[in-house]
């Protein structure tokens, strides 16, 4: 019988031996960053933090921790919301299913109780027993983080518009590319509302990050930013030798599709991490994105896969 209880400090240690032996399982390969060697003191951190906001707990059976679970609270999307990272949760892979039963059971009792209706929980990618059980329980796909080593072999496709860094002068175009980006996004079926970027946003982007445009003759109608880590990140698993693509993100303006523009973005991507000694690269993508959907497997592996279930809002109104 499996027990749950509040997590305590000393109850750390377990809690990373389950976790670096479930990461080993899923995401250790040649597309992946070592992020269990390095990042181990990052788990070690995050899961201290949720133990002193009393949102940590463990599955306990014969007197054996056999499972936790440490998560964040926060407000996604105006809703209130709880959320398990990759590193906030583990179990026993001999009995998986039963213990993140228990721990989910108890946990989401709580975070309702908070009126916490919004349950986001990142799982990897290949585990497909805790997918299925998840999805019977009313999660549904969200996001894919995915991962490849940037020395992958792109094939030169057919592209015959000009691939380069962004300057200080493109800042107005890339405003009109995000706005269209935008648009698409806030669209069916994806209908996700994202962030205004601004003259600022823009500027700090083309300072702290790479961005590669793709022009036809003065037109921006493609673009790739990335970034390249100086630190390792709990939720996207990235180290201090992996890059991430992010903020601009990538998108090629809908009527230039299919010309190999985002090919050969992601090819220069590649080359540029490679100069800068960075052999991993990230990125996360809306599974219900139809175009990302199809691009991002052909390139990437994907490693992560965030589940997301909304709850009845009148959960907890009583007759």
């Amino acid at each position: 019988m499996i027990r749950i209880r509040t997590m305590v400090i000393e109850d750390i240690s377990n809690a990373l031996d389950l976790w670096k032996k479930q990461f080993v399982k899923y995401c250790f390969c040649d597309s992946f960053p070592s992020f269990h060697v390095g990042g181990e003191i990052t788990v070690e951190k995050y899961i201290r933090n949720q133990i002193n906001d009393n949102n940590a707990i463990v599955a306990i059976r014969d007197n054996e921790i056999v499972g936790y679970m440490a998560w964040m609270t926060f407000d996604f999307h105006n809703e209130r919301t709880a959320f398990l990272p990759i590193v906030g949760h583990a179990s026993t892979l001999s009995d998986e299913i039963n213990t993140y039963s228990a721990m989910y059971h108890h946990a989401s009792q709580n975070w309702v109780k908070d009126n916490r209706y919004n349950h986001l929980w990142m799982t990897y990618y290949n585990d497909e027993k805790i997918k299925n059980e998840l999805y019977e329980l009313g999660f549904g796909s969200y996001v894919v983080d995915a991962c490849q080593s940037t020395s992958k072999n792109i094939e030169n496709l057919s592209c015959d518009y000009k691939i380069e860094l962004a300057n200080m002068q493109d800042v107005d175009d890339l405003i009109e590319i995000a706005n269209i980006s935008n648009q698409y996004y806030i669209e069916s079926p994806i209908f996700l509302k994202r962030s205004i970027f601004r003259k600022q946003d823009i500027e700090k982007i083309l300072k702290d990050n790479f961005v590669l445009v793709a022009r036809e003759g003065d037109r921006i109608i493609g673009v790739m930013s990335f970034s390249v880590n100086e630190d390792f990140d709990f939720e996207q698993l990235t180290t201090t030798d992996s890059a991430y693509i992010g903020k601009l993100g990538a998108f090629v303006d809908p009527n230039y599709r299919g010309k190999g523009i985002g090919t050969a973005l992601l090819k220069n991507t590649f080359r540029i991490c490679q100069e800068k000694g960075k052999p991993h690269i990230h990125v996360c993508f809306e599974s219900s994105n139809p175009h990302a959907s199809t691009f991002w497997p052909k390139y990437f592996k994907p490693a992560i896969r965030s589940v997301r279930r909304t709850i009845n809002k009148d959960a907890n109104d009583v007759d």
